[in-house]
């Protein structure tokens, strides 16, 4: 009956869903929001007014927005330097941003196409001011057609090198597929902007591989034997040249089909990138052929999970930095509303949680934002919706895989905010159960006995 189905689904809800009970009820402040980082409302913040003001601006809303409202006071000794990373998925630019700025700020998973849109994350030491654009990971036209991919997956990385002073390549060490080669995208890039913004190198994940000799002919192979343009003096490798004349056949043959400007010298390809306006048909002609990129200014060999090598980058973009007014104030790590760093903090755990392409379609929710009396803990409720398949793979059996969730997320809110928090999920199954009622008994009674 529907009775008996209302009963269970409360049961479930009340016994399963709950995640995190630890805590004693006291009164609170407290702010219900039903969707509540939805930007297209205009007073969406208008609940968090009655929260105290904080020392940290990141528990309130309204706070950090207001925050990023102040007029910056001009400084003449004030440096800037705007850094667009750049790298195919899964190569570990949120964790080297997260590393370098010091606060779990953008997403982190295992699982590519992590970050979907550019998120900014700041870092100001002294006078100086680096912003970064931790941008989506290059994607093939044809993979972002077949997997219906955001159109920022494709535009936002375009849009951070125009933006940029300076472009950080990530190339991942680890997957020997990819690491001898840049991908053709991220060197279209590079050739584009070529002219205008510097460029240098970052080879990530360098934990995973051995230490050898192998590795400074990997950087011979990414740079083409040249840095900023300048010929290096020893070769790839021992018995191999720069150039194949098997692969300098195939390049002419390919550019006679084509029809296309084609330089067999590297030299040649950044006299031509730094001097004329490249047209897409000309740029794809220069990179034919090229597996690295001969325009890079510096090389850095880091693992960005373990932090080795991070803390020389760091000093060398603080560096890099020009005299400049600032754009944000000393005290904003990030220019995003913090609920949406929630939602994607908890996007980047269901990736690394649940299988295939599951975590892709869940679309979580924050319904509670509220902080204790004595100001002492921030308490984030959220909710998502899902199928009868969904459910079972989130909830797990007996709840082990939620709770298991909750905790990893909690934890991850916890750096990002600095602050204790309280973290609870809840999934809204958005199936119905029908209860089958037992058929009564066809047996005869025993009448004699």
């Amino acid at each position: 009956s529907l009775l008996q189905e209302f009963q269970m689904l409360s049961t479930i809800c009340s016994n399963v869903l709950s995640v995190r009970s630890t805590y004693q009820l006291r009164f609170c402040r407290s702010i219900f929001l039903s969707n509540v980082y939805n930007k297209k409302k205009v007073d969406d913040l208008i609940p968090f007014q009655v929260l105290p003001d904080l020392d940290n601006p990141t528990l309130n809303p309204i706070n950090h927005a207001d925050l990023l409202k102040l007029k910056i006071i001009p400084n003449a000794e004030s440096k800037i330097l705007r850094v667009a990373i750049l790298g195919v998925p899964n190569s570990g630019k949120s964790t080297l941003v997260n590393k370098l700025v010091g606060q779990h700020i953008c997403p982190e998973s295992f699982k590519p196409n992590t970050t979907r849109r550019s998120a900014k994350a700041i870092l100001t030491s002294g006078d100086t001011q680096v912003v970064f654009l931790d941008t989506p990971g290059v994607v093939e036209d044809k993979a972002a057609a077949k997997y219906k991919m955001e159109k920022t997956l494709l535009l936002d990385p375009e849009m951070s090198c125009s933006e940029a002073d300076l472009l950080v390549v990530m190339q991942d060490v680890s997957n020997r597929y990819v690491r001898e080669s840049m991908n053709k995208k991220v060197l279209r890039l590079l050739c584009l902007h070529y002219k205008d913004v510097p460029s240098i190198l970052v080879m990530n994940k360098m934990d995973t591989i051995p230490k050898s000799r192998r590795v400074y002919d990997l950087i011979r192979k990414l740079t083409c034997n040249r840095l900023d343009g300048d010929q290096g003096q020893i070769k790839i490798a021992k018995h191999d040249s720069k150039r194949s004349v098997d692969k300098y056949l195939k390049r002419k043959e390919r550019a006679d089909q084509e029809a296309v400007v084609v330089k067999d010298d590297v030299g040649e390809v950044l006299e031509i990138a730094s001097k004329e306006n490249l047209s897409e048909e000309k740029t794809l002609g220069l990179i034919a052929g090229l597996i690295g990129w001969p325009g890079f200014r510096d090389v850095f060999t880091i693992s960005a999970l373990n932090g080795d090598g991070v803390e020389d980058l760091k000093e060398y973009l603080l560096g890099a930095a020009e005299p400049g007014k600032w754009i944000y104030p000393d005290k904003v790590k990030f220019d995003d509303d913090p609920r949406n760093i929630v939602i994607n903090i908890i996007k980047s755990k269901f990736l690394d949680h649940l299988p295939h392409t599951i975590p892709y379609t869940l679309k979580p929710e924050i319904q509670l934002w509220e902080i204790d009396e004595d100001w002492k803990s921030l308490r984030i409720m959220v909710t998502v919706e899902a199928d009868k398949n969904q459910f079972k793979l989130i909830v797990g059996k007996g709840g082990v895989k939620i709770k298991a969730l909750s905790t990893d997320i909690q934890d991850s809110l916890i750096d990002f905010f600095s602050h204790e928090v309280h973290f609870k999920l809840s999934v809204v199954p958005t199936f119905t159960t029908v209860l089958q009622e037992k058929h009564p008994s066809t047996i005869k009674p025993e009448l004699f006995l």
